[in-house]
C-alpha cells in the first residue's frame, strides 16, 4: 500500500480539487477560442449533433484524421485521454483506506465522465459524445497504471 502522510494527502486533495475545476472549465468553453487567445465565453451551442453510438467519433477521427485540423483532431481524441490521466493517478492516493481501489477508481472515473457529458448536454455548453466517455476511461486507466508503476517503483527502493 502506498503510504501518504497527512501533509502530502492535503496537497493531493488540493491538487485533485483544482484538477476537477479545470476539467469542468475546459468542458464548458470553446477550446479553439481559448487557445487562440480569444475571450472566454460560456455560450450555448445551437444545432449540434450529439453522438450516442459508441466508437462513431473515434472511428471518424481515426480513419479521416487528414480531413481535420490537427488541433481539432488532437483535442477530441488524445485530449480526452490526457484529461483523465491525472484522475486515474490521483484517485488511488485519495482512496488509500480501500485495499482494492481499482473498481472504486474506475467507478468514479465513469461517473465523473458521464456527469461532465451530461452537463454539456443539459447546458448546451458542449456536445454529448459517448466516445468521450470511452476515451476518458482509457485516460483514467492509463493514469491508474502510472500510479501502479510508481507504487511498484517506490517499493523496489524500500
Amino acid at each position: 500500500m502506498l503510504v501518504v502522510n497527512i501533509k502530502s494527502r492535503q496537497y493531493v486533495i488540493l491538487l485533485f480539487g483544482l484538477y476537477i475545476m479545470t476539467v469542468l472549465f475546459l468542458s464548458c468553453v470553446d477550446i479553439e477560442l481559448l487557445f487562440s487567445g480569444g475571450l472566454i465565453i460560456f455560450q450555448p451551442l445551437i444545432d449540434v449533433s450529439h453522438n450516442l453510438i459508441p466508437l462513431t467519433t473515434i472511428k471518424t477521427y481515426l480513419f479521416n484524421f487528414h480531413s481535420y485540423n490537427f488541433d481539432i483532431w488532437f483535442y477530441n481524441t488524445v485530449g480526452n485521454i490526457l484529461l483523465f490521466i491525472p484522475m486515474g493517478a490521483l484517485l488511488p492516493i485519495l482512496l488509500t483506506k480501500i485495499k482494492k481501489f481499482f473498481f472504486p477508481t474506475v467507478t468514479i472515473i465513469v461517473f465523473f465522465s458521464l456527469t461532465v457529458e451530461t452537463v454539456q448536454y443539459a447546458s448546451k455548453l458542449g456536445v454529448f459524445d459517448v466516445d468521450d466517455i470511452t476515451l476518458n476511461i482509457l485516460g483514467g486507466f492509463i493514469g491508474f497504471l502510472i500510479f501502479i508503476l510508481f507504487k511498484n517503483w517506490k517499493k523496489s527502493f524500500n
